[in-house]
């Protein structure tokens, strides 16, 4: 059993095509979603998430995965309800890479985005970034990067809050103080941008794969 004390939140991440699928582990609406997307190259990602997502679950919580029922709010979140419990996840993948944050007794969120076919004109922009965020992106030599790193930090934002973050600005070095939260930029690949959001206060421990090296690399972060 992984132990995962107050104000700590661990961040997990893998690389989901080494992922064996286990699709017994998924509820009967997971299922649902999976079929719904059967001839998209999106299932794969899919079923290996939420089959990691057991198995990792399944060290903190001391229970065999096959026995984690999950339920998903309207807001997007989603909790543990057996076994009972106070422990908070996020989960978040994107081209073949899986984050999962954890906490015991606080709010989490993370979010990973993918560069890759990713086209930034100036309508999308300014249709989910404020004024001076879209400002930071057309000035950015480089315009797809700087727009994800922006994006994932309001969606991890948005994932702890489970809620719409609105116009809060998310501007500035990593990690970003905002109105109690901590948002903190994880570097996972060349092409990907990804953040994690927690309470002001907490400190991250954080697993990065190195997907070159197939190695994984602890540090902790205090925010």
């Amino acid at each position: 059993m992984v132990e995962l004390f107050t104000r700590t939140v661990d961040v997990l991440t893998a690389d989901l095509t080494t992922v064996e699928i286990d699709e017994g582990l998924l509820s009967v609406a997971e299922l649902g979603r999976a079929l719904q997307c059967a001839i998209s190259p999106d299932l794969r990602p899919y079923l290996a998430a939420q089959t990691w997502l057991r198995h990792r679950l399944s060290e903190y919580l001391d229970c065999p995965a096959d026995e984690i029922e999950l339920r998903s709010e309207e807001s997007g979140q989603v909790h543990v309800v057996n076994p009972e419990t106070e422990l908070a996840f996020a989960l978040s993948y994107a081209d073949g890479i899986v984050a999962l944050a954890v906490g015991f007794r606080v709010p989490v969120g993370v979010a990973v985005e993918a560069v890759d076919g990713i086209e930034v004109d100036t309508e999308q922009v300014r249709s989910v970034l404020n004024r001076p965020e879209a400002d930071a992106v057309f000035s950015s030599p480089d315009l797809r990067k700087e727009f994800l790193r922006l994006w994932s930090r309001k969606q991890a934002l948005a994932c702890a809050l489970g809620a719409d973050p609105g116009d809060r600005n998310v501007l500035g070095l990593s990690p970003v103080t905002l109105d109690g939260w901590k948002i903190t930029d994880i570097n996972l690949a060349e092409e990907i941008g990804a953040a994690v959001a927690v309470p002001e206060g907490c400190s991250l421990q954080v697993a990065l794969v190195d997907l070159d090296e197939k190695r994984t690399s602890r540090f902790a972060v205090a925010v």
